[in-house]
């Protein structure tokens, strides 16, 4: 690889990650932050995991990291959340951060910025990978659809576990297939180690298990292996795994677990399961869960439960209208399609198009197996295979298969986030398919009608690259608040879908702001978060229940802030769909009136008088 194309790569990555730095640089942690860098923190602390079993360690620790360098106050050890409660991470995180005395925007700081590591990691992958695959040229379509993706962006700086799932799948997948390519020792313990790791990014990564095997068994028929040994590299696949977990998740979670008292992990264990459904699986791990040499490995099955648990019991969320805790089908697919750039989905109709056009059904007496090539194992040679162009792209597809098809089924519909673990090999496809177009060879026969075509298909990919990258820095510094225009962008946004795809409590800080600059003595906000209102506005705050009001006439005759008030856009939309729904906040009675302005699409601020 030469100078220029690593300091253009480089540089493409630098910009992102300046402009998610600088995105960030004004928010407070946002809802799951605060109990993720509670619990973090106190796991790097006091080697107790006591707090967020809901969720692997890794992003918690290393957003964490930074604040063992810090003098936090430790109060917050000394409180209720921490000493008795059950899971108390919420009120732990808020004791933490809020009420210790601490300095909760250096806090901020120095917890997200750390997070951009696995964005910076995963970047360099694609890249790297694009190039081996498609050239320089699908490298580079590859790194700037996924460096300058708002989607992505957004949560490359959160301390969540939804990129850290990106990174996993990724950087696990990547190693496996070069295992599968070339079974050296040194690839079978690369790929058993990431694969530990992507098991301590997120709970959905276990589907990776399923993913493996399948592609193992796939992936020996098709170079003309027998059944036997197709069956033989499944079980060193299961195997693999099984190193993987043994050497990496269970050393983790015993460092997390040396000091969590036994009978605490033992009754919290037994008590956070009792109401999960089947026995076989939650009575086992409530049995390890005192064991000495058991109980680390107990505690990642107790979160897996709690995770899988959440997953079928749903969440209550808004959607197109409706309010609801079962879920739709099409949640993800909708979306998925109005928080992508519009120029996004025109690079993937290209993509079908083209890729349509070069399909070719094999010839009746063509063989249909990919065979292994000896001088070039990272793509092997698919001529006659009627649907992937490489094992790699097969790879690839299968995953979006699995893992769409677990999406839709799910019930839990709280945001786009969720697919992040799609991001890569989408991008990684539809940028391979932008290559090969855009390197169609012209013979010195074609006409000159033929090559000005080309060029012009040329020219077209990099006007719809420029309005890709347009749109993320016309959104900056709102990332996570991006919709494209077939729903009116961001500003309409709202009324589509909220929770983390729009209102995460990012805002809280710029609406205080607002604020302190208007000289508004006292205004009630009911804010969707979980950041402390009162630990950046004071006494202007003060705090509005779902249920306070039950009209305007009664917040104009009941109101102590001379009729301003504030509502975060979820608890706004909340109130949409019938009573069935799960629908217990009422504030319809607001659409009767305008909102004097809104804070980064995600806070509505009104005026209300006689």
């Amino acid at each position: 690889m030469s100078t220029k194309v690593k300091l253009f790569a480089g540089l493409i990555i630098a910009v992102s990650v300046i402009l998610a730095v600088l995105s960030v640089w004004d928010e407070p942690l946002i809802v799951d932050e605060v109990p993720h860098v509670g619990s973090g923190y106190s796991y790097l602390k006091t080697g107790d995991y006591r707090l967020n079993p809901e969720h692997p360690p890794l992003a918690k620790d290393l957003g964490a990291f930074p604040l063992l360098f810090l003098d936090l106050d430790q109060s917050a050890f000394e409180d209720k959340p921490w000493i008795s409660d059950l899971n108390g991470q919420w009120e732990f995180g808020r004791n933490l951060v809020y009420e210790s005395g601490n300095d909760a925007q250096l806090i901020a700081h120095a917890v997200k910025i750390p997070m951009l590591l696995f964005f910076v990691l995963s970047a360099i992958l694609i890249f790297k990978w694009g190039r081996k695959l498609y050239g320089n040229r699908g490298a580079f379509i590859a790194l700037i659809l996924f460096s300058f993706s708002p989607t992505v962006m957004a949560h490359s700086r959160f301390v969540t576990t939804d990129l850290t799932a990106l990174f996993g799948v990724l950087f696990s997948t990547y190693f496996f297939l070069k295992y599968l390519k070339e079974s050296s020792r040194k690839n079978f313990w690369f790929a058993a180690i990431f694969f530990g790791i992507a098991l301590l990014c997120k709970f959905s990564t276990i589907l990776l298990v399923f993913y493996f095997l399948i592609l193992a068994f796939v992936y020996a028929l098709a170079n003309g292996r027998k059944l036997l040994v197709a069956c033989r590299l499944s079980l060193v696949t299961a195997l693999l795994m099984a190193i993987g977990f043994i050497i990496v998740v269970w050393p983790v979670y015993y460092l997390h677990t040396m000091n969590y008292p036994v009978e605490k992990q033992y009754s919290d264990t037994k008590t956070l399961l009792e109401s999960y459904g089947n026995r076989y699986f939650a009575d086992p791990v409530v049995w390890a869960s005192d064991k000495p040499v058991l109980r680390a490995a107990a505690q990642y099955g107790l979160g897996l439960l709690m995770a899988t648990q959440r997953s079928v019991g749903g969440n209550t969320t808004y959607f197109l209208g409706e309010v609801s805790r079962t879920g739709w089908h099409y949640y993800f697919p909708i979306v998925y399609f109005i928080k992508e750039p519009l120029a996004w989905w025109g690079l993937v109709v290209i993509a079908l198009i083209y890729a349509s056009i070069k399909f070719k059904l094999p010839k009746r007496n063509a063989n249909l197996q990919i065979r292994s090539n000896a001088a070039n194992k990272e793509s092997l040679p698919t001529t006659h295979y009627p649907l992937p162009t490489s094992f790699i792209e097969f790879a690839m597809l299968l995953w979006l298969m699995i893992y769409w098809g677990t999406s839709i089924n799910s019930t839990l519909n709280i945001g786009v986030r969720h697919l992040l673990p799609v991001f890569p090999f989408t991008i990684l496809l539809v940028s391979g398919q932008m290559a090969r177009l855009a390197n169609k060879k012209q013979g010195p026969s074609e006409q000159v009608g033929k090559k000005k075509t080309w060029s012009l298909v040329s020219l077209s990919l990099v006007a719809i690259l420029g309005w890709y990258v347009y749109e993320n820095l016309h959104i900056f510094p709102y990332y996570l608040a991006y919709f494209n225009q077939s729903v009116g962008g961001a500003s309409q946004g709202y009324k589509y879908v909220v929770d983390s795809n729009l209102d995460w409590g990012q805002d809280l800080v710029r609406f205080s702001d607002w604020v302190k600059e208007n000289n508004i003595p006292k205004i009630e906000f009911d804010y969707f978060g979980w950041a402390d209102p009162y630990y950046y506005m004071g006494a202007t705050y003060e705090r509005l229940y779902h249920d306070k009001y039950l009209n305007a006439d009664d917040f104009v005759a009941h109101n102590r802030s001379n009729g301003w008030m504030a509502i975060s856009a979820t608890f706004l939309k909340g109130s949409e769909g019938s009573p069935d729904q799960y629908n217990d906040i009422n504030y319809l009675w607001l659409n009767s009136f305008q909102p004097v302005i809104v804070i980064g699409h995600s806070i509505f601020v009104y005026h209300i008088f006689k």
